[in-house]
């Protein structure tokens, strides 16, 4: 081989290896990115939450009160979605409380929708009247997200009485058996 063809060999190894690094460093990075968004989504929606939150106490009139019912739409929304998503985790039945919770979230986006438009309005009185009709509609949607969380907690109720009293009954007649079952072989050892 002469030398210009060692060279573009050398040259074509050379590019591969700063591609495959290139690559690597990329796929890399951009797992570390969307990691770090995942993780950071739900610090940034509770400090968000929190803000609401402190608002909402130092504010006054009808505003506090719109802040107020943005926290607890927020709240039970949350609280339902985890719930929710924990017990499908744990293989737990849920029947059709996910399309239910779907739709009250739904109901929830366009409430809280509602509610900043509400937060926005320059008039005290019409504010009062938004808290008047869109506290119903928060009290319905919290209401009903407390629902769910219930009917999961009702689904993962443990084992009956009945139940443990039969495995018991079970058990007592197994170990009973085992035990005349040794004392026949020792018998039949003895013999």
């Amino acid at each position: 081989m002469d030398f210009g063809t060692v060279l573009l060999i050398l040259m074509l190894v050379i590019i591969a290896i700063v591609l495959g690094v290139g690559i690597t460093l990329a796929v890399l990075i951009s797992r570390g990115v969307v990691g770090l968004v995942k993780i950071g989504k739900p610090k940034y929606e509770s400090a968000k939450r929190s803000a609401l939150k402190v608002r909402a106490e130092s504010s006054t009139g009808p505003v506090a009160e719109i802040l107020k019912q943005r926290v607890a739409l927020a709240e039970a929304l949350e609280a339902t979605g985890r719930s929710l998503a924990v017990a499908q985790g744990a293989g737990q039945y849920t029947g059709n409380l996910e399309p239910i919770f779907t739709s009250l979230q739904q109901a929830g986006k366009v409430t809280e929708h509602h509610l900043l438009v509400a937060q926005q309005e320059p008039d005290a009185a019409v504010q009062a009247l938004y808290v008047k009709t869109l506290g119903t509609q928060v009290e319905q949607i919290t209401k009903t997200a407390t629902g769910v969380r219930q009917a999961l907690a009702g689904t993962a109720a443990p084992a009956g009485d009945v139940d443990l009293t039969d495995l018991t009954r079970t058990l007592e007649i197994e170990a009973t058996m085992l035990k005349k079952w040794a004392q026949t072989y020792t018998e039949l050892g003895n013999d």
